[in-house]
């Protein structure tokens, strides 16, 4: 009799149990596909389908995972997209088969392949980031239909960086966007936008991811309505039973069908890019109204690889109101640091913007400015002087302009060196430019340093004809917007340092659009390059 009710006592606990755990699973408006997708599954994968669906912790952080899962997961696998695929969870409804996984990507195996190599500097920070945030690690994969991992993609519709943000979203979830600045495609910014955008769909339809994806595509209230529309009907309110827009149909099983590949490349034909599991950049906020071209040479990056990483600055310049991080490879950081320590204030100069007025000519503008008309065409990108009233001009240079009838007093032969008397916001490189000579010729000329600072009523002498001619013996290069010390020295194959000291540069002088350089010694007989 005891052993009798010793059994029914653990029976009876058993029930209890069982019914108070039934009690404490969330109350769902709607059988979600996973739900089948776990009365489908064996044990292992019912029970990780319920982990999911869970609102109360829908995915395990990694850390937590790899200690249960360290049998199954490859030693030392550090190829991160190998570690994503052996990550992801959300398998397809069985009552809803996808059709072949590429058929999605119109059967191109090198989609898939690029997308996952055009990730590769941005990867490592967002796994870390979905990671710290306990989201499934599908989420990796909505770049790849998005934009395919391309910061500069824009969309028809005006969505643009890697998460294919339209602007009233970036607005709403506090991405800046100017003329300078594009918080969009800005990856540290934008990744913090869109996961912030995630965790708020995955409360509000209480972690059923397919609903949570299909939103990201069409907007939360689109999908509401659509679930409101099925309930008024009687109808099941998961994904698949939703009426929505054609896109968002295909969206759901798209990014299904991306698992799959992802999981399972080999199966599919598909060769991902290794990318290891490390830190790909850091993070240096360079404050406003400072030249990123002096960041690319202090950082020793290429221009390429720079602006991959910083596509969100679209003139290479920070400005005062819009954010003023920027991203250095790996290890770069502290050289940058370094430098902007040793900057002296007068370096940052805050870039002024003009528009355009009725009868203004880009001559009158220029003068207005002190800068050339060169400058002015380079820094905004213009073809031709034909300008449109209202149109906004990018000033890079401070400066007062140089009148061509007080520039110099010409002597009758030409040949000997003039004299000009210094005007307020004169400099030695404005200077040079209206000569036709550089910087080093002219300060010789006047026996000053390169880096000397102009006194208004200050008399100097300007190079004749003989002194130009023996300037102009050497190569010259005119700098292009985007141009640095570092990338012109590798296209000419010279150092930086005899760059600086063939056109007398400071360490801390920026280029400017137009200023042209010496990119040979002024007695080098070998052939010119072709610029």
């Amino acid at each position: 009799m005891s052993g009798a009710r010793t059994i029914t006592n653990s029976l009876l606990a058993g029930v209890i149990a069982l019914t108070l755990t039934a009690c404490s699973w969330p109350t769902r408006q709607a059988e979600p596909a996973a739900d089948a997708v776990a009365a489908a599954a064996p044990p292992a994968a019912k029970e990780r389908t319920e982990r999911e669906a869970s609102p109360a912790r829908r995915v395990t952080p990694a850390s937590v995972r790899a200690s249960s899962d360290a049998a199954k997961e490859p030693a030392g696998e550090t190829d991160l997209w190998q570690r994503i695929g052996f990550e992801l969870r959300m398998a397809p409804d069985p009552r809803h088969p996808l059709r072949k996984p590429l058929a999605y990507f119109h059967h191109s195996a090198r989609f898939v392949s690029e997308a996952s190599e055009r990730a590769r500097p941005y990867l490592y920070y967002v796994y870390q980031e979905v990671t710290r945030r306990e989201l499934p690690y599908e989420v990796l994969l909505i770049p790849i239909v998005e934009s395919a991992y391309n910061p500069r993609a824009t969309s028809p519709g005006g969505a643009a960086g890697i998460w294919q943000f339209i602007p009233a979203t970036a607005r709403h979830y506090g991405l800046h966007v100017s003329r300078w600045y594009d918080g969009r495609r800005d990856i540290v910014a934008s990744t913090k936008a869109a996961l912030d955008y995630i965790e708020t769909l995955r409360d509000r339809f209480m972690g059923d991811w397919q609903l949570v994806f299909a939103a990201y595509n069409c907007g939360e209230r689109t999908v509401e309505r659509a679930i409101e529309r099925n309930q008024r009907l009687g109808r099941r309110t998961d994904f698949w039973s939703l009426d929505l827009p054609r896109t968002t149909r295909d969206y759901v099983p798209k990014l299904m069908a991306l698992v799959e590949i992802i999981a399972n490349p080999a199966a599919h034909g598909v060769t991902l890019a290794e990318i290891p599991a490390a830190p790909h950049f850091e993070m240096v906020d360079v404050g406003a109204a400072l030249d990123l071209n002096r960041v690319l040479d202090w950082s020793g990056m290429s221009a390429a690889e720079f602006d991959r990483l910083n596509p969100a600055f679209r003139k290479r310049y920070t400005v005062a109101n819009a954010p003023t991080t920027v991203l250095v490879s790996h290890g770069r950081a502290g050289a940058v640091e370094s430098a902007l320590t040793a900057l002296p204030a007068h370096a940052r100069r805050p870039l002024r913007e003009h528009v355009v007025s009725a009868g203004e000519t880009l001559s009158h503008i220029a003068a207005r400015h002190g800068v050339s008309i060169a400058t002015l065409k380079t820094a905004n990108g213009l073809r031709s002087s034909a300008l449109a009233i209202g149109q906004t001009l990018q000033v890079p240079l401070p400066g007062a302009a140089l009148p061509a009838a007080d520039a110099s007093h010409a002597d009758t032969a030409g040949s000997a060196t003039r004299e000009h008397v210094v005007r307020s916001g004169d400099n030695l490189w404005e200077l040079a430019r209206a000569n036709g000579t550089s910087v080093a010729t002219l300060a010789s000329v006047n026996g000053l340093s390169p880096r000397a600072t102009l006194r208004p009523g200050q008399r100097l002498r300007l190079p004749g004809s003989a002194a130009r001619a023996s300037s102009a013996a050497a190569p010259h290069y005119e700098v292009r917007h985007g141009d640095s010390l570092w990338t012109i020295s590798r296209r000419f194959r010279i150092s930086v340092a005899d760059l600086k000291r063939w056109n007398g540069l400071a360490d801390d002088l920026a280029l400017q659009p137009g200023q042209r350089l010496v990119v040979a010694r002024p007695d080098d007989a070998g052939p010119q390059h072709d610029i």
